[in-house]
């Protein structure tokens, strides 16, 4: 962590239940933060991650979208003269994140884990954050500075690193997710910069997610009858639908809560003439990393990827649709708002398309693109 108090810096590594920031931090009354998502793959070598550099660089290049710059924030041992290079501050990110791997013997215990079925496929998941946070001064209730201006707090950081599993659980990744377009539109692009992966972009997510999990549990009366009398459900019961798709404000597809999009339509219906569609950065998404890459492994993989507006019905006429993310993965889409995709089953397209995305950050198949970096 790295944050103030007192007018000074106080950093360094803080053990789990010390890991607090202050209840008047501007980030939780404003949302005045930004924060990516980074996967490490448990791997023979060790753990793998993945195109962390580049998630970085999209920490910083969004923390810039709000004002919020590496001047501010990074170790002034960091600094040439005036300036911070991005990528000295980028290896100072890689750096402390596999220390902190290594200081939670995360390879280890991922291991541990699995071997007891604790976790189905346990990752280690890297969560840093920059922040508007709070100075607490001498004399902290004279004129706290809380306003909606967050030029007055001073902007900090932290990296949390942990397990995770299958974010939309095993059965999404083996048969299919089920999903349903969300009644929450994605926010018009003049309103909040969805380039920047800023947490008040995530506002409406949360009511799309809720939306496909409590509509899943009361179109199922023995899921419903459970939850309402206090007997409690597993995640297996919300496997329909586990997730939302989101449209822009004109009613076209977006991307899903935490996930962007992809689909695939056959030409005669022959899978080796597929075209991949996707939604263009203009549509209100965040330009994904998980995406990046599946549209270049694609493209080497011979199949055409046009970044197009796309109605919502297409995706009922869809052959395959798949999401991507860093938790997600490549998730395959086997139904839309109760209608089957193609065959109702992960696509040829889709799994060749997994298949090569998996194999290249598990450390299973030639990294290309060098996107992988071990601890």
């Amino acid at each position: 962590m790295h944050r103030w108090e007192k007018g000074r810096i106080v950093a360094g590594y803080v053990p789990w239940d010390d890991a607090k920031i202050h209840v008047l931090s501007h980030v939780i009354h404003y949302s005045s933060g930004v924060f990516e998502g980074i996967r490490g793959y448990v791997t023979d070598r060790g753990v793998a991650i993945f195109r962390g550099r580049d998630h970085y660089r999209r920490l910083v290049r969004s923390a810039k979208i709000y004002r919020m710059f590496p001047e501010d924030y990074a170790p002034e041992d960091l600094r040439d003269g005036e300036h911070i290079s991005m990528e000295r501050l980028v290896s100072y990110f890689m750096d402390l994140t596999k220390d902190l791997i290594r200081k939670n013997s995360l390879y280890e215990k991922a291991q541990e884990v699995r071997e007891r079925g604790e976790m189905a496929n346990p990752f280690v998941y890297i969560r840093p954050v920059i922040y508007r946070g709070y100075d607490v001064t001498e004399d902290p209730i004279l004129k706290p500075p809380l306003g909606v201006n967050p030029l007055n707090n001073p902007v900090e950081w932290f990296i949390a690193t942990f397990l995770w599993d299958d974010y939309l659980g095993t059965a999404a990744i083996e048969r299919g997710a089920d999903v349903v377009t969300s009644a929450w539109a994605k926010n018009a692009p003049s309103t909040t910069p969805f380039m920047a992966k800023g947490a008040s972009n995530y506002a409406v997510g949360q009511l799309a997610k809720m939306e496909a999990v409590l509509s899943a549990m009361f179109k199922r009366p023995d899921i419903k009858r459970r939850f309402l009398s206090g007997e409690g459900i597993t995640p297996d019961d919300l496997f329909l639908p586990v997730e939302s798709v989101q449209l822009t404000v004109s009613g076209h597809v977006a991307e899903g809560t935490g996930e962007n999009i992809f689909i695939v339509m056959y030409e005669d219906g022959d899978p080796s003439k597929a075209t991949i569609y996707t939604p263009p950065l203009s549509a209100s998404i965040l330009p994904g990393i998980t995406r990046d890459s599946v549209i270049r492994i694609a493209k080497d993989l011979g199949y055409p990827v046009v970044e197009t507006m796309i109605p919502r019905e297409m995706l009922y006429i869809a052959d395959e649709v798949f999401f991507t993310g860093t938790a997600a993965e490549v998730t395959p889409i086997r139904s839309v708002d109760g209608i089957p995709v193609g065959e109702g089953r992960p696509g040829p397209v889709t799994l060749k398309i997994r298949e090569r995305y998996t194999k290249i950050a598990r450390g299973q198949l030639e990294d290309p693109y060098g996107w992988v970096e071990y601890v």
